[in-house]
């Protein structure tokens, strides 16, 4: 199995790093408004579906990996998303994923009940469609594997913020464990395919980190 460790991001692969650029554009880290031109501009573009195409998209993940071993296969939880992954003391390669998939799955519904309580708005309209990009990476790597895509089952951990500041520094935590937990797991070692999803998806989750920032600052 080809492995990496401790690999630096100019290391990665040319696709991984158009990957990354997509993720930084389709979020946009300037929400605000006063947000450049340039960055609105390619935000509008998302949402009114310009830049987005409709077709299922293929992300160049390696389709054809060694297979995982059944130590890699064994699935052994402490706990759900970024906290039960920065919980475990014995991370497998399916228990990261599996952790990856969950927090992905938190994020998207954390973002699309702060919506449904304070209306459709910046950053929580990106961010959830970028939610559900790295959902997409994820189940490329799962079906690379011939593994079963986990079910959202998120609904029960999510708490609805009682403003839009409270949203915002949720948003804020929420980005930074799922940032730590993207670092945690690339410092073990890694098939490629597995490494460069998550070096994409914590530069996204970066991204939105800039984003909720931005409002806590305009808000309190």
């Amino acid at each position: 199995m080809e492995l990496r460790k401790n690999i630096k991001p100019g290391f990665m692969t040319a696709s991984v790093a158009l990957l990354v650029v997509s993720l930084l554009l389709f979020t946009g880290c300037a929400i605000s408004s006063d947000s450049e031109v340039e960055t609105e501009a390619s935000i509008d573009a998302v949402e009114s579906g310009s830049a987005v195409s409709a077709a299922p998209v293929d992300h160049e993940v390696d389709d054809d990996p060694a297979p995982l071993s059944e130590g890699d296969q064994a699935l052994s939880l402490a706990g759900y998303g970024a906290a039960g992954a920065l919980a475990d003391e014995d991370l497998t390669i399916l228990d990261m994923l599996t952790y990856a998939v969950q927090d992905e799955y938190l994020a998207r519904g954390e973002y699309e009940a702060i919506e449904e309580t304070f209306g459709a708005q910046k950053p929580y309209t990106n961010i959830k469609s970028a939610e559900e990009t790295h959902l997409a990476y994820l189940q490329e790597v799962y079906a690379a594997y011939g593994l079963e895509f986990p079910e959202d089952e998120s609904a029960s951990h999510i708490v609805i913020p009682e403003n839009l500041l409270e949203a915002a520094l949720t948003g804020v935590q929420a980005e930074i464990d799922n940032i730590e937990m993207y670092e945690i797991f690339m410092s073990h070692e890694l098939p490629e395919n597995v490494y460069e999803v998550f070096s994409a998806l914590k530069s996204g989750s970066e991204s939105h980190l800039l984003a909720f920032q931005k409002q806590v600052d305009r808000l309190d």
